[in-house]
């Protein structure tokens, strides 16, 4: 099954950095019992004001309540501000990542994965999670043109098959 040779380029910034980061946040939480956290906060904070009008338990309620605020408010905007602190620290921070597509690997500035290798891909809005020997990649959109992603589309799809997920929703 031979497939045509890709090339994808594109400068490793803050921006793309936050895209992927979230991206493999929403994806691993996707996948977690974590998930439902906020519906223990929720039955919690439902529970505080019950008990708040009956019982006058005015600490229950703002302790349900500050659990609340965090998960749904505050925990992504405190996990970029990590995030960005650990990006300054990146040696791939403003560096260019290449990356070529051909018939037997992908290889990602010089290092090979065989195709083999790839555990699944997760197609985005935004980019594209590629998941490999317990590592990934994120591939932001800007880094194609209109024909260049759908060349990337048709030789995962080719090469990967089921391991292929798409999560785009327009």
């Amino acid at each position: 099954m031979s497939i045509s040779k890709l090339n994808i380029s594109y400068k490793w910034d803050k921006e793309r950095y936050i895209q992927g980061s979230k991206s493999l946040y929403q994806d691993l939480l996707r996948n977690s019992p974590k998930r439902f956290i906020g519906w223990f906060f929720i039955a919690l904070s439902q529970f505080g004001l019950v008990a708040f009008y009956k019982k006058g338990a005015f600490g229950l309620l703002l302790i349900s309540t500050i659990f609340l605020i965090y998960w749904y408010i505050l925990r992504w905007p405190l996990r970029k501000l990590i995030l960005l602190k650990a990006f300054d620290k990146s040696p791939l921070k403003d560096k260019m990542i290449e990356i070529e597509l051909d018939n037997k690997f992908i290889t990602i500035n010089q290092n090979q994965i065989k195709w083999s290798d790839i555990q699944r891909v997760l197609l985005e809005n935004v980019g594209f999670l590629l998941y490999y020997n317990n590592e990934f990649i994120f591939i932001p959109k800007s880094a194609f043109n209109d024909d260049d992603e759908k060349e990337f589309l048709k030789i995962i799809k080719k090469k990967l098959k089921e391991k292929v997920i798409d999560d785009r929703r327009g």
